[in-house]
């Protein structure tokens, strides 16, 4: 009676963390993220500390609802029933495959429960899966480990590969690589395996090797990405104007593409941009197999779209807690990234539960407002609905159930408490000179002669 008291007080003041912790325990119950590590661990154990345990330790951390690990281990200690070094040496321990298992896994059944809700994914390119993969180094992280303590450099735990499906909006697959020195090119082989045919795959120019690009094609995928000025093409015809984009007059010209014994027919597109780069390109090319239905215009639009994957990074960097600069160990730190790809394809599903409760764009919606509610409510919200409530109301429901569940939480969310706040575009900063040696002001000083003449 008192769970389901404070229940109906959340649900009318602050129905997000329910929203959250309901998705969580629905699709990524302890026993399911066990399974995962058992099926795909290779060296380390689980041992007296299940890798469940783990995963909410860091997410408490990711989330911000505690402000570290070790902030988030106090929490959990009771339960977790081990010293904190032995949390860090199996955070330490987590392997790369697991990972990436936990964050493939968590968008097949985030999309699942989109499904059930009735949500329509917005195909980017009709007849296609389109994949927009792009690279993050991770930030550079404190030198706690011996070996890095003495070093005058900052020390880099690695880097990771995301792929998002850019028709549901979720990162359904990533590549974390240790060696924060290594090239992004180094994992393409990897990516390549996972091409399926009518996959559309929009990379950045770093992504454009010819072994890439033929591999794609020999798979029966396509491909939209910038031309790097190194790659071996030999053009077949001439270049010629074929209409005009948002961001300047676009340009088309046939070309080969040959790697090894393999040749293969390809487009170049050109934009030649009105306003530069930031390094100063006056134009773009993209080389691409779409077929000619697919108008040169819209392959620049498309390309366009490649943001939407640097946009789910500034969302990890901003609304979340996805680079915890205390885990110097690499597998420690791709695995807390991992969690925040995680997190944020449940953000992503929440703002699609509340933007159909509401008939409403889930575009609109802010993710940096849903994860600070989040943050905010969910400590007091789980003293008084603990973890056996959660279990036993949302583990065992079916996916169409769930989606009821979380339509339902979602009309009673005030949209226009997290609607994004959209702003004009930036003014170039005035030129003030070199930022040496400058001396101070004082902020009253400044304003009260500047009003004194108005």
């Amino acid at each position: 009676m008192i769970h389901q008291q404070a229940f109906d007080l959340f649900r009318e003041k602050s129905p997000v963390p329910l929203m959250a912790r309901a998705a969580l325990e629905h699709a990524f119950s302890a026993s399911h993220l066990d399974r995962v590590f058992r099926e795909n661990a290779q060296r380390q154990r689980e041992g007296d500390l299940p890798f469940s345990l783990v995963a909410d330790v860091m997410s408490l951390a990711v989330l911000k609802i505690r402000p570290s690990i070790c902030a988030a281990y106090e929490e959990k200690k009771a339960e977790l029933g081990v010293a904190i070094k032995s949390v860090y040496n199996k955070l330490s321990g987590i392997e790369p495959a697991v990972s990436r298992a936990m964050v493939r896994d968590s968008a097949a059944r985030l999309a699942r429960m989109q499904e059930a809700m009735g949500y329509e994914s917005s195909t980017v390119q009709s007849g296609y899966r389109t994949r927009i993969v792009d690279g993050k180094h991770l930030n550079r992280t404190e030198r706690r480990l011996q070996p890095l303590r003495e070093l005058n450099a900052a020390p880099l735990p690695g880097q990771v590969l995301a792929v998002l499906d850019a028709d549901r909006r979720l990162v359904c697959d990533v590549f974390p690589c240790e060696d924060g020195h290594a090239q992004e090119r180094s994992l393409l082989g990897e990516v390549l395996q996972t091409v399926q045919e009518d996959d559309l795959w929009i990379a950045d120019r770093n992504f454009c090797t010819a072994e890439f690009l033929v591999g794609i094609a020999r798979r029966r995928g396509r491909f939209v990405v910038r031309r790097h000025a190194h790659l071996p093409l030999e053009t077949v015809g001439r270049r010629r104007r074929v209409g005009t984009s948002p961001t300047g007059p676009v340009y088309e010209q046939p070309a080969r593409l040959r790697w090894n014994d393999h040749e293969i027919c390809v487009r170049l597109i050109t934009v030649k941009l009105k306003h530069p780069t930031r390094d100063g390109d006056q134009e773009i090319t993209l080389v691409s197999n779409l077929p000619k239905k697919v108008s040169a215009r819209r392959i620049a639009q498309l390309y366009r779209d490649r943001w939407t994957i640097e946009t789910a990074f500034q969302q990890v960097a901003l609304a979340l807690h996805g680079e915890i600069d205390t885990l110097a160990y690499p597998k420690a730190a791709l695995f807390g990234f991992c969690i925040a790809l995680v997190a944020h394809n449940l953000l992503g599903v929440i703002t699609v539960a509340i933007g159909i409760a509401h008939d409403d764009d889930p575009q609109e919606l802010s993710t940096y407002y849903l994860a600070d509610e989040i943050s905010a409510a969910y400590h007091g919200m789980m003293i008084v609905l603990p973890p056996e409530f959660w279990h036993r109301r949302f583990s065992k429901l079916s996916d169409s159930e769930m989606a009821d569940w979380m339509l339902q939480l979602g009309q009673e969310v005030d949209w226009s408490r997290f609607r994004k706040h959209r702003r004009g575009p930036k003014k170039p900063p005035p030129n003030i000179g070199t930022k040496t040696n400058r001396n101070h002001v004082s902020t009253k000083r400044v304003l009260d002669e500047y009003y004194s003449h108005c």
